[in-house]
């Protein structure tokens, strides 16, 4: 069994241990999940989805922004 796997994160080749999920990155990249939605190759997957040989990793920064209209 594989100790390392190689995934790409951003254009950059990174290895990780082999058994690192979608929700370790979160911490390794310092993002927050209320601020970026990790995406493996193009798709948003579970955050206990394990990482797999060749994966790619991109993100999207969410944002929210209140309506300008009040009520009343």
């Amino acid at each position: 069994m594989r100790e390392t796997i190689k995934v790409s994160i951003a254009g950059d080749d990174v290895e990780l241990p082999a058994n690192t999920r979608l929700s370790d990155l979160y911490d390794l990249l310092g993002f927050s999940r209320w601020e970026i939605l990790l995406l493996i190759n193009g798709k948003p997957c579970s955050d206990d989805r394990y990482l797999e040989e060749g994966d790619l990793i991109t993100w999207i920064r969410i944002t929210y922004h209140e309506s300008p209209v009040r009520d009343g």
